[in-house]
């Protein structure tokens, strides 16, 4: 694993990235779900340099090797897009975000006007569409915004297996998987896959911490501002965040439908990801 490069954003914080595909391709910034980090968009080096793609993959804020913000939202994720987007001169991009991923793809779709289009993969939805998601998840999130220091000590716990128990990790990412998801896990892209949710946690636990329960709180805006910018993807597997979540977010674009596959959670992007690129640049 190579060191990531880095750019300086407006507090004075690093933002670490990584690039695969052509230097010279068109832009694609992929964000990562949680716990995940830009090794994951590792996998799709080839898929980006045969469609000629350039992808940019951050860590977010106290994820991999990004320098973690406190009480930072979605908008301020936004602002971070753009500092990196001015810094390596990029006048449009798309933006794919994966899991947690998709609401700051949604995010800088709604405030930079450089983002062309975006595309959400297997993405939670926004705090009205929470009673379409596992009772397990709202259960998870009220807990983790209601109880103080919860969040932080499940986090906290599993990072130290990802630093310490790594076996023990590797079942907690797998735990309640679809067939599909087991199926990939079992292949030589599922190590990749549970590398990339273990580099979450190479600072500890505190970025993927603040950031689950702050997934439940308002957007901050309305996807339907920029549902022209907007594409959803999802698994019709998906155990961890069903496919009826993405169909109420479409409810609500106007002209949105969702591309739905036979696949499930981590699976949707891994095994489409050349037709979801092409989605994102063409």
């Amino acid at each position: 694993m190579t060191e990531p490069e880095t750019v300086v954003v407006g507090d004075g914080r690093r933002l670490a990235y990584e690039e695969y595909g052509r230097a010279d391709g068109r832009p694609v910034v992929c964000l990562h779900g949680n716990p995940g980090s830009r090794l994951l968009w590792s996998l799709f080096d080839e898929t980006a340099q045969h469609h000629d793609a350039r992808l940019i993959a951050p860590d977010r804020p106290g994820f991999g090797a990004s320098d973690f913000r406190p009480d930072r939202d979605l908008l301020d994720w936004a602002d971070d897009v753009r500092t990196l987007a001015k810094m390596l001169d990029l006048d449009t991009l798309s933006v794919v975000g994966f899991s947690a991923g998709g609401p700051h793809a949604a995010a800088c779709a709604h405030e930079l006007d450089r983002v062309e289009r975006a595309v959400l993969v297997s993405s939670p939805g926004p705090p009205e569409t929470r009673k379409y998601a596992t009772a397990a998840n709202r259960r998870l999130t009220a807990a983790t915004r209601s109880v103080p220091g919860l969040s932080r000590g499940l986090f906290g716990l599993t990072g130290w297996l990802a630093r310490h128990w790594f076996g023990q990790f590797r079942e907690t990412i797998e735990s309640g998987a679809s067939d599909a998801d087991r199926e990939l896990f079992a292949a030589p892209d599922g190590t990749v896959v549970v590398a990339d949710a273990a580099e979450a946690f190479d600072q500890g636990g505190r970025g993927p911490a603040h950031e689950f329960p702050m997934l439940g709180d308002p957007w901050g805006f309305d996807p339907a501002d920029c549902a022209r910018t907007l594409s959803l993807w999802h698994g019709r597997q998906d155990e961890r965040v069903p496919l009826r979540v993405a169909q109420a977010v479409a409810s609500r674009l106007p002209d949105t439908d969702v591309s739905v596959v036979d696949a499930g959670h981590y699976s949707t992007l891994v095994e489409h990801f050349e037709a979801i690129l092409l989605d994102a640049v063409e």
